[in-house]
């Protein structure tokens, strides 16, 4: 080979290494910037184990200019944190039972923010009705109000949204609709003066399952369109004035109307062009059986539900250990050994429980395992069989297990980024780095470091038996998602798995951080500890200059160097609920002029911003109050 050949083969070697270097050390530098802590002093959350359902509902309730949580605990009671500046307080709850869906705004429009919430309905055996609170600036909570005239359901989403863009709030709800009315799962409520709302027609549906919601405008026309989705199928709905809702699920989404257990949509203007993109998180429905094992620290994890169940050939070094054992009503009854001696709560039965049983006390396994409850037996050589029939859930995980039991694995369900080209949505998760093959339920999407384009944080179901560490994909300029580790945000609640995430700046510092649910788990408030030169803007939303809008839906446009950013009052990838947080945060990166800047509310108004200052907080329109 000619000299000048080798010596252009080695120079360009050394210019690829080099930029590899480079590339890796940018990318680490990038990550040792972005880390979340999490701080009990900020919040005072329990920390013990229980049942959960959806994503934290994040709105201003005593509009004092701090984010204020809802945060649903399963058949027990909705948790109300109080944020003093930055800093959490538990306030007296006011709603209890089996809580799913809510949703928060002003839709009276006397200045103090409603609290609406779907009641679940008894497993299908207590359907029921709407019902609302208001709160007041002082903190007080007014009673209850059911609306009377509402259909009662087995209910789940509820949401809020301009639907004829006339200024008035409408409705959304969401059912689990009976076998024999599956046509009655999605219904729209219009703005009614004389009773608030009126029943105005059914939407169009697919499967029992497809009860999960997500309110979006693919087509940009500012007219809110929606997404049903959760059993077989995503269904496309698109929306007209009017009152106008055509089924477009083909024109819209092609064959990708078929993506089956999808669990979670959320907006992301990945790549600042101006439209909205997807993101979709998927897993299985929570009624089937799991069993898993970790190998290194010989755990064993176990759900069961409607169905009988037995783990034979359990062999355990030492007791028996069982760690977060949870079980709902109406079985909540353990059974020990031959004699089936019952287990004592010392806590309440809501939540998790560990239990330590020794061979003497577990020896032998009962004849008649007729009563529904879970029972535990020692039958010899270091092996146990734990089985029984339950309605609802009950999990464990069992510590110590030395040989590997027979497990369930879960059905790889691919995480998918779905790009809006012209209003239709095309399949890119391989081109910009998604892989993510296993089981994921919520995500929450922001620019976790202002550099200008919006990240993803990934919750991840499964994997149950194991600490795990949450996925985190950092936007490459629009061009590739980076997933990064070591970030921090950790699930340790062995027997809990994933379930909903928001991203908010809870404590006004310009950067946004986290609050994330584990079923069977704890909520976690991470916070963002960027330490960047990163710029950011952040416009605070409120009623329409005319005071005739609600924030609800507004939407804020920054023309910025080339790039459109786009934010929405309400955005979430909560499938049932609907904040209200109006602090509408953008990442600038090194940017310090802002083009343009204008808020569109539901009804049209527009509002120019001026905006010549960064790093800090815009008002626009007028104050909720």
């Amino acid at each position: 080979m000619p000299i000048t050949k080798v010596l252009l083969k080695s120079k360009s070697w050394f210019v690829l290494s080099f930029c590899l270097v480079f590339s890796i050390n940018g990318i680490a530098q990038e990550q040792s910037k972005l880390s979340f802590t999490e701080d009990l002093d900020v919040i005072p959350l329990e920390q013990r184990s229980r049942r959960k359902f959806d994503n934290a509902v994040i709105a201003d309730l005593d509009q004092d200019g701090f984010l204020d949580l809802l945060l649903i605990e399963h058949s027990r009671r909705v948790e109300l944190f109080w944020n003093n500046q930055g800093k959490y307080e538990i306030g007296k709850p006011f709603i209890f039972g089996d809580t799913h869906g809510m949703t928060v705004g002003d839709f009276n429009r006397d200045g103090l923010l409603e609290v609406l919430v779907q009641p679940g309905g008894g497993d299908g055996k207590n359907p029921r009705k709407l019902r609302a609170y208001t709160i007041n600036l002082d903190r007080t909570v007014s009673e209850e109000k059911e609306f009377k005239h509402f259909e009662a359901s087995r209910g789940r989403a509820v949401k809020f949204f301009d639907a004829d863009n006339n200024s008035d709030l409408d409705l959304i709800l969401s059912a689990f609709p009976p076998n024999d009315k599956i046509e009655r799962a999605h219904f729209l409520y219009q703005s009614d003066e004389s009773q608030y709302f009126s029943f105005a027609d059914f939407l169009p549906h697919a499967d029992r399952f497809n009860m999960r919601t997500t309110i979006t405008d693919f087509n940009n026309d500012n007219v809110k369109d929606f997404l049903f989705y959760g059993g077989s199928k995503i269904i496309a709905v698109q929306g007209s004035e009017k009152l106008g809702f055509a089924n477009v699920s083909k024109e819209v989404l092609g064959s990708l109307t078929n993506t089956n257990l999808v669990n979670s949509v959320s907006e992301i203007d990945f790549d600042n062009d101006g439209d909205f993109d997807l993101f979709l998180t998927r897993s299985k429905h929570p009624f089937d059986s799991e069993a898993d094992y970790n190998q290194e620290d010989k755990t064993f994890y176990f759900l069961a539900r409607r169905r009988p169940f037995q783990h034979d050939s359990i062999k355990i070094e030492g007791d028996f250990k069982i760690e977060n054992l949870q079980m709902a009503y109406p079985h909540f009854d353990v059974f020990i050994g031959t004699k089936k001696k019952l287990f004592k709560r010392k806590l309440d039965r809501h939540g998790h429980h560990d239990l330590t049983i020794t061979k003497e006390e577990g020896e032998g396994w009962p004849e008649d395992t007729s009563k529904k409850g879970l029972y535990i037996g020692y039958l010899g050589n270091g092996y146990w069989r734990i089985g029984g029939f339950t309605n609802a859930p009950t999990t464990g995980v069992v510590h110590n297990v030395v040989e590997k039991p027979k497990t369930i694995k879960l059905k790889d369900l691919p995480a998918k980024l779905l790009e809006n080209v012209d209003g239709k949505f095309v399949d890119v998760s391989n081109e910009y780095g998604i892989d993510i093959p296993e089981q994921t339920t919520s995500t929450a999407v922001g620019d976790f470091n202002n550099d200008g384009w919006s990240d993803i944080f990934v919750v991840r179901y499964g994997k149950s038996a194991s600490v795990i560490e949450q996925f985190l994909y950092l936007n490459q300029k629009g061009k590739k998602f980076q997933p990064v580790k070591n970030h921090g945000i950790i699930r340790k609640e062995r027997g809990s798995t994933g379930m909903g995430a928001e991203a908010f700046d809870y404590d006004k510092d310009g950067d946004l951080d986290i609050i994330y649910a584990n079923e069977r788990g704890r909520w976690h408030l991470l916070t963002n500890n960027l330490k960047s030169n990163n710029n950011y803007v952040v416009v605070n939303i409120g009623n329409s200059p005319s005071g005739k809008a609600s924030p609800i839906g507004a939407l804020l446009k920054l023309e910025v160097d080339g790039k459109i950013y786009k934010r929405i009052v309400g955005a979430t990838s909560s499938s049932y609920s609907q904040g209200l947080d109006t602090n509408l945060h953008v990442g600038l990166g090194d940017i310090k002029n802002i083009k343009e800047a204008t808020v569109t509310w539901g009804n049209g108004e527009v509002e120019k911003l001026n905006i010549k200052n960064i790093n800090t907080i815009y008002q626009a329109g007028k104050a909720i109050n």
